[in-house]
């Protein structure tokens, strides 16, 4: 490559310290994103619907299986509000009805 004119050059007056500083944000106890173990047992609904949401995977793409009062529901999550959940087959299913929550295998 043929050098530039002066009028092109930039001239740089100050020290570059180009990546002195890094920043690996990646957790070490989780280190398969899809591979928690999601039971009833040790949880609270709420926080287990907030782990799924967590996830650096889509929630859509966990199947799961859901215990309410009335049905069992086979199907995964989309989107969550205060008070109910969204499933990926456009049931609205109450936080508050939710009996538990499991990962299908």
């Amino acid at each position: 490559m043929a050098k530039l004119p002066k009028i092109y050059q930039n001239t740089i007056e100050k020290e570059i310290h180009n990546n002195t500083k890094v920043y690996y944000g990646k957790n070490n106890t989780d280190s398969e994103g899809e591979n928690i173990d999601i039971y009833q047992d040790s949880k609270s609904v709420t926080n287990i619907i907030d782990e799924i949401f967590a996830l650096p995977t889509y929630s859509f793409n966990i199947n799961l299986i859901i215990h309410t009062k009335e049905k069992i529901y086979d199907t995964s999550l989309i989107a969550k509000s205060k008070g109910a959940v969204i499933t990926f087959d456009n049931n609205i299913i109450p936080i508050a009805d939710i009996i538990k929550i499991e990962k299908k295998s």
